[in-house]
């Protein structure tokens, strides 16, 4: 087999109703110079099966690897297929998903004739069920308002500026990348949760051709069994909590540690705060969230007990503003609330 044009990733754990159609989409692309790298994070159900039943019809180009141990999550499995991966242009995609016929040959089009380190689809199909289903109920999803492709300006203020205004969609799926570029600048997934947003504003500060375009290609799958969906599910715990704060404090001091290696953050710092500000404001409504009606003594204590060894003699403070925060931000909620019912008593 040639050498790829496309890397094509996908981190796979217990979608053995869905995975057939994931392959059987990317088997029938209209490019056919490309390999499909299926990393399979210790599945308990048959979908290893289900690849393997599809390797003698591939023509080569689909692999399945395993991980010698479940990682929790898609960082790792999605940084163990970049390692294996070939090809001129690396994209990933979620094991439950497919794409439209043609969705690689346009991204390879796109992308060569802008020379862009990433190609960034602003919209997206949506839908749910199997089969004929999975078709009828096709919906574009996405930032209609705008129907041109456009470079990112080169202007780090303006790229920043827009990150913090969250004009940029995180998933993943919705990036068709370099190969090189990536390996270039070392940019992976962290094993942390909501890691797609970290990796995505790497991408921003690094990519010298950052190209957003309107096409939709890709397909993605509503299912209320999802990997994402139980996730959100079980967030609502103290162990959510637990979650949630573990990503604040490894994911922001690596966003930090990157920052500090650009010249434009350490020439910009108030710009290094507003992207810090950023993601630690989604964290703290994140951990909101998941605390449910948890009080904050007990958000407190289990912060404290669970992350102690971490923060040294500072296992009091931040535990507290912690807690502290979240109580704020569920008052001022309550405030709101309580206001507008007031305005429509009286309206």
């Amino acid at each position: 087999m040639e050498m790829p044009l496309v890397s094509v990733i996908v981190p796979m754990y217990n979608t053995e109703l869905y995975v057939d159609e994931l392959i059987e989409s990317v088997l029938a692309q209209t490019l056919e110079n490309f390999e499909l790298i299926i990393v399979d994070d210790c599945s308990t159900d048959h979908s290893c099966a289900v690849v393997k039943s599809y390797i003698p019809k591939s023509g080569g180009r689909l692999r399945l690897t395993k991980m010698s141990a479940n990682t929790g999550g898609p960082s790792l499995p999605r940084n163990r297929g970049l390692e294996l991966a070939s090809g001129k242009y690396i994209f990933f995609m979620d094991n439950d998903d497919a794409l439209i016929s043609n969705a690689l040959e346009k991204l390879c089009e796109i992308a060569e004739k802008y020379q862009a380190d990433v190609v960034n689809c602003k919209r997206y199909y949506q839908t749910k069920g199997f089969g004929e289903d999975f078709i009828k109920n096709l919906k574009i999803k996405g930032n209609s308002d705008d129907n041109r492709t456009q470079i990112v300006v080169e202007d780090m203020m303006k790229r920043v500026r827009a990150w913090t205004k969250n004009a940029f969609e995180v998933s993943p799926w919705t990036k068709f990348c370099r190969r090189d570029f990536l390996i270039k600048n070392d940019i992976k997934f962290l094993p942390v949760v909501q890691e797609d947003s970290i990796w995505t504003f790497e991408l921003i500060c690094t990519a010298k051709k950052f190209l957003m375009v309107p096409d939709a290609y890709y397909i993605r799958r509503q299912r209320k069994d999802s990997l994402a969906t139980v996730a959100l599910q079980r967030e609502i715990s103290v162990e959510g909590i637990r979650r949630k704060f573990d990503r604040i404090i490894h994911g922001l001091k690596h966003i930090d540690d990157f920052m500090g290696r650009l010249d434009f953050f350490r020439e910009n710092p108030s710009m290094r705060y507003r992207a810090l500000s950023q993601f630690v404001t989604q964290n703290l409504n994140w951990i909101r969230v998941a605390s449910g009606n948890t009080e904050p003594h007990v958000i407190y204590e289990n912060l404290r007990e669970a992350f102690s060894g971490e923060m040294g003699g500072h296992d009091v403070l931040i535990p507290f503003l912690i807690a502290n925060n979240v109580r704020l931000i569920k008052e001022l909620i309550a405030e709101r609330e309580k206001n507008k019912s007031a305005d429509s008593v009286e309206g």
